[in-house]
């Protein structure tokens, strides 16, 4: 798992935890490489991992795991040993990839990945609203060392020293916000939760919508769902146009092909589905014509009525 979590989201039907996983998600799509995201948890001896992205080859074998994480030094560090552990106990290819790969990744792209970062971190239909309040926050009931204390106000007088530039830093900010005369002013207002029509209060310049994360993630689950359907619905169309298109193409070998040897004529078919829409199983090619599963006998009928024009 990553620890760059400031910006979790709904990405098609995962939680992604961070923007660079978003960003190399989008890459793997640009290109219609299959992915898959958390699908298991491994025994890396002193604790359990479970690695971000999963690729399979054309029999539904795990061939690679890649694991995304930030600049964190420390944290790349971890990583590395633990897909190493994986590599070493489960013979599976791991890769980890930071900022600076996916750099390098982005140069072949026609966009830059700041723009990608960017257009996830505004984005109103996949971010999530961070604010949590109550045991809804990660650090809610939680106490501080006498370590953790001490750090703390250390840091806090330096951002605070008369010459610091942090120090003028937060009182226009202050000031901005509403400071006169010693004292703070800043407007507020009373909202609804837009999910569950529970009052909040919020700043006056606030683009607070929901009263929690909870709210926000089921906005998110739903506005994710209804695009993950339209996407699949547009999949399944191309996908049924491009048959009849092949169908046509090859007119003869389906023509001569009996229904008791389907599997050789349509292999030829599937494979370049799997190239081109990057669907590989086979129901769902059935489903794209049929609106189910009706398996590989009803599609060679379909496909004879295509080549005799009965289908348009």
């Amino acid at each position: 798992m990553s620890l760059n979590r400031g910006y979790a989201g709904f990405y098609k039907e995962f939680y992604l935890r961070s923007s660079y996983e978003y960003a190399y998600a989008k890459y793997l799509d640009h290109y219609k490489i299959p992915w898959s995201y958390e699908d298991k948890t491994y025994n890396i001896g002193n604790r359990s991992y479970k690695p971000d992205f999963f690729f399979y080859d054309q029999n539904n074998n795990l061939v690679k795991i890649v694991e995304i994480k930030s600049r964190n030094k420390e944290a790349k560090a971890k990583a590395i040993e633990a897909l190493a552990t994986i590599e070493k106990r489960y013979k599976i290819s791991c890769e980890l990839i930071s900022y600076e790969e996916l750099l390098e990744l982005y140069k072949t792209l026609p966009f830059s990945l700041n723009s990608v970062i960017q257009s996830w971190l505004k984005s109103d239909d996949t971010t999530i609203y961070k604010a949590a309040r109550g045991k809804l926050n990660a650090h809610f009931n939680m106490k501080h060392s006498e370590e953790a204390k001490r750090k703390i106000g250390e840091h806090s007088k330096r951002r605070w020293a008369k010459n610091s530039s942090a120090r003028q830093r937060m009182l226009e900010g202050l000031e901005k916000g509403g400071m006169k005369k010693g004292y703070i002013k800043v407007l507020k207002e009373k909202r609804l939760c837009e999910v569950c029509t529970k009052e909040m209060v919020v700043l006056v310049t606030s683009t607070q919508k929901f009263c929690s994360q909870a709210c926000a993630g089921k906005v998110a689950i739903k506005i994710a769902t209804n695009k993950y359907v339209e996407k699949r619905n547009s999949i399944h169309f191309s996908i049924k146009h491009y048959i009849n298109e092949w169908s046509k193409n090859n007119k003869d070998l389906i023509s001569q092909t009996p229904l008791n040897k389907i599997s050789p004529s349509l292999s030829p078919l599937v494979k370049d589905i799997q190239a081109k829409f990057g669907v590989k199983d086979f129901r769902v090619i059935s489903k794209a014509v049929f609106g189910e599963d009706r398996g590989r006998k009803e599609l060679m009928k379909y496909m004879k009525k295509v080549c005799n024009e009965e289908i348009c």
